[in-house]
């Protein structure tokens, strides 16, 4: 499935929900906006989370009380009704961001989906302890994004790789995995057994990557809330509000 073809299909059920609910034509405003790393994530004992180290943003979006949130490297101030969101392009993160934010918040607000803001404080660490949960004993472990306290649950119990597109994590070692490149995403894709997403992958435009394989994946994050009700996906947001 392309990028594009997701897109698409997004796109088209917001437009059918919007006009069952009569809030095509309103000019109800989503505002987003870029949270501070507290606002985001709060206060966690560990920081080494990449939205503390300013590698990401979370972006909000408000829409009729109801917020919804996407991780991202890019982002605006924006103010969009539900009928702009429809016609927005979707050439870069930026605005991938606003829609898939945006996004959450209608759905969040229909009562479609849940889980659309990010844990804060201590709760990054409990929703790593609960993580096991969901891997079968033996596993090799693909986790895509490196998601620190995810790292660190996995790799104490299983054989782990890790893909990720910051520079300055690629190369090193963390709990005795090395970073590895987006260039081996493929080849491990092939080695693993199961594999954990982030679902930023929707914004940074790799998500297709991960669609469509004959091995168990789960995509993780708030990102993804909505979205996954469409795309049919697994998702694992253990603490999420």
């Amino acid at each position: 499935m392309s990028i594009l073809s997701i897109y698409d299909q997004l796109r088209n059920v917001l437009k059918t929900k919007a006009r069952e609910n009569d809030i095509s034509k309103e000019k109800i405003i989503i505002r987003c906006r870029a949270l501070s790393a507290y606002e985001a994530i709060g206060d966690p004992e560990h920081k080494d989370y990449p939205i503390i180290k300013g590698k990401e943003v979370m972006v909000e979006a408000s829409f009729m009380g109801a917020k919804g949130q996407a991780f991202t490297d890019q982002f605006e101030n924006a103010r969009y009704s539900v009928e702009d969101l429809l016609n927005l392009g979707l050439g870069s993160n930026r605005q991938r961001a606003s829609f898939i934010a945006g996004f959450n918040a209608v759905f969040r607000h229909l009562g479609l989906c849940e889980k659309t803001i990010h844990c804060k404080d201590k709760e990054p660490v409990d929703c790593a302890n609960h993580l096991l949960e969901i891997f079968k004993p033996k596993s090799k472990v693909l986790l895509i994004g490196h998601q620190p306290r995810f790292l660190e649950k996995l790799a104490s119990k299983y054989d782990v790789r890790v893909i990720d597109m910051d520079p300055d994590n690629i190369g090193k070692s963390f709990f005795n995995t090395e970073i590895e490149a987006v260039e081996k995403t493929l080849e491990a894709i092939k080695w693993c057994d199961q594999m954990l997403v982030t679902g930023s992958t929707l914004v940074n435009n790799t998500i297709s990557n991960f669609l469509d394989l004959n091995k168990p994946v789960v995509f993780y994050g708030v990102t993804i809330s909505a979205p996954a009700k469409i795309l049919g996906v697994n998702t694992y947001c253990h603490c999420g509000h």
